[in-house]
């Protein structure tokens, strides 16, 4: 039994160390991975084009190099505005600053020193028309709420400039300077086609701005120069030839877009379009007269080569840490759990899958997002998107108490008296009341009809101090019976608490312990590890049992040999016997002289 145990001992070191010979060969590395594609052929000096809800550049060409935007600036100039104006039916009154532009053959509407519209007609002025004199008049709008941020020897166009640059920066653009809300040339006024992506991104989540870019048209109020309320040129049109269903470059799914050009800055486009569950935005700049071309070439491009994937669709990793105090489900105090936004998606190539995407914690001072922490996935060497882990409510957050007073039932299976019933009992009492003065009044009318007024009066004497006593016990019946129900309700929480703590640490434990093996699930290294190992331990427990076997044939051979031999010992005779002892002596002596020598 030793020799076997020893043997097992020995086959399964062996196995383990086959098993850690063959580990390398399935860490795959991230080459291995499908290639992320870029194979896309743009002419316009800067491009990129990115997912809007991941955040992931799927593709770039100088993508961080500054160039001049042109009108596409006016997107952040809108968004600004709609952000700061509660009321967009507000009156933009245009200056005389605002209307006179240096710039020539400045798009414009017309306007006049002294026109006034309000908010919603400038912003589609701006966003269709791409009126210049619009954008300042805006500027200079908006910038009159913020006195706060005006400096010596600046006007409201300056503060809103100082607004353009620090909301930029809010949504993470770095290389971008923005120096007036137009975009007409200046040689402080730059970005880059990711930083516009990434305006754009920003743009499009705003309802407003998008129902302006839902319409085909709009008619603005009528201004000096047009006073006509029904002038064809007090309608405005969108440039954008992809949000036009009569257009050559019209593109399915288009839901946004600016255009821009000065001789400067070239041909620019920005362009947001949503489709098969994916919103891509792009960005050209300096296109020279190739900006439809290349967005449609980078759609296409997206759409036919990435998936935009929903992280509660794959991952069910982000909720193991729970705080739940509870009775069979019913939440006794705010119960917290960590959770990532429902809408937190990443993008992958199509070829690829969820479970090549690997995901690492931040926390501390590596965590960027507004969270407890950020859970980043990375596809190769690529980030393929981000959550920010928050700490949100489950079941509502409701107390106890709340919950009993919304579902008496619950009361009623716990024991404990619900509002309702309080105020039943307060009905009650004040029904005693009302009949206890009916019945005094009634009293008085009988003392006057049989003219006995000394009866009525002690009749009624007796009958309204009947009344004071039963309203005073009433009275102390409802005060006892809700200090009774505040104290049943308190010792009931108590013990609940108690109970929900013990379960709370039982279910951090089993949680952690989930969350551990589910993570090495996702892991497909691992899975690739654990596959092979158990393939490992299959083969060599069958090679043993096979050794096993043969060697359990072999011992009884042996035995059945060392039987045959007894028998022919027992049917020798006597002579026989002596001659054999005598030869197996004489073997003996032999061996005992080679040992001596």
């Amino acid at each position: 039994m030793k020799k076997l145990l020893r043997r097992i001992l020995q086959k399964g070191i062996s196995l383990i160390l086959a098993t850690a010979m063959l580990c390398p060969l399935f860490a795959m590395p991230a080459s291995a991975l499908e290639n992320w594609p870029e194979d896309c052929y743009v002419a316009s000096e800067g491009a990129c084009l990115m997912d809007a809800s991941s955040g992931v550049v799927l593709f770039e060409k100088s993508a961080h190099e500054a160039y001049y935007p042109a009108s596409i600036t006016k997107v952040l100039t809108a968004l600004i505005t709609i952000e700061n104006c509660e009321n967009l039916s507000e009156q933009v009154t245009f200056s005389y600053d605002a209307v006179h532009i240096e710039e020539e053959n400045s798009t414009i509407i017309g306007a006049s020193e002294g026109d006034r519209l309000s908010v919603m007609d400038c912003l589609y002025c701006l966003l269709f028309q791409s009126a210049n004199e619009v954008a300042n008049a805006m500027a200079e709008h908006v910038g009159a709420k913020h006195p706060e941020l005006k400096g010596e020897g600046e006007n409201n166009r300056d503060v809103f400039v100082k607004m353009m640059n620090m909301k930029a920066e809010e949504l993470g653009c770095r290389g971008s300077h923005f120096n007036n809300p137009s975009g007409l040339t200046d040689e402080n006024h730059y970005t880059t086609a990711y930083d516009m992506c990434l305006i754009m991104a920003a743009a499009i989540r705003n309802e407003t701005f998008l129902d302006i870019e839902a319409h085909t048209y709009w008619t603005h109020a009528p201004i000096r120069r047009y006073p006509d309320a029904n002038d064809p040129w007090n309608t405005v049109y969108p440039k954008h030839m992809m949000l036009k269903r009569n257009s050559s470059q019209f593109y399915q799914g288009t839901i946004a877009g600016k255009t821009g050009y000065t001789m400067n800055a070239g041909n620019t486009l920005v362009t947001a379009c949503r489709r098969d569950g994916m919103t891509l935005v792009t960005c050209v700049l300096n296109a020279h007269a190739n900006h439809y071309n290349d967005t449609h070439r980078l759609m296409d491009f997206g759409y036919d080569n990435f998936s935009s994937l929903k992280v509660t669709d794959y991952d069910n990793t982000n909720a193991v840490i729970e705080k739940d105090f509870g009775i069979a489900g019913v939440s006794l105090v705010d119960s917290l759990t960590i959770g990532i936004d429902q809408d937190t998606r990443i993008t992958i190539p199509k070829a690829g899958s969820f479970v090549e995407v690997r995901k690492t914690l931040r926390t501390g001072q590596d965590n960027t997002s507004d969270g407890l922490a950020e859970l980043i996935y990375t596809y190769g060497d690529r980030q393929v998107g981000a959550a920010s882990l928050k700490l949100v409510p489950l079941g509502g957050g409701t107390d106890l108490e709340t919950q009993i007073e919304e579902d008496p039932l619950l009361g009623e299976l716990l024991g404990i008296e619900t509002a309702v019933a309080e105020e039943t009992a307060e009905g009650e009492g004040v029904t005693a009341e009302d009949g206890a003065a009916s019945e005094e009044g009634g009293a008085a009318e009988n003392a006057d009809e049989a003219n006995g007024a000394g009866g009525a009066a002690e009749a009624k004497a007796g009958e309204t101090a009947g009344a004071e006593s039963t309203a005073e016990a009433a009275g102390t019946d409802r005060t006892e019976g809700a200090s009774g129900t505040a104290e049943t309700i308190s010792s009931k929480t108590a013990e609940a608490a108690g109970e929900g703590k013990e379960s709370s640490r039982i279910g951090k434990v089993l949680g952690a312990v989930r969350g551990f093996f589910s993570r090495l699930w996702d892991n497909r290294i691992f899975r690739y590890v654990l596959m092979a190992v158990l393939g490992v331990l299959v083969l060599g427990g069958a090679v043993i049992s096979l050794q096993l076997v043969n060697e359990n044939k072999e011992a009884k051979a042996r035995a059945r040999r060392r039987a045959q031999r007894m028998q022919r010992t027992r049917d020798m005779t006597g002579t026989q016997k002596i001659e054999m002892d005598l030869s197996v002596q004489r073997r003996l002596r032999k061996n005992q002289r080679k040992r001596k020598r």
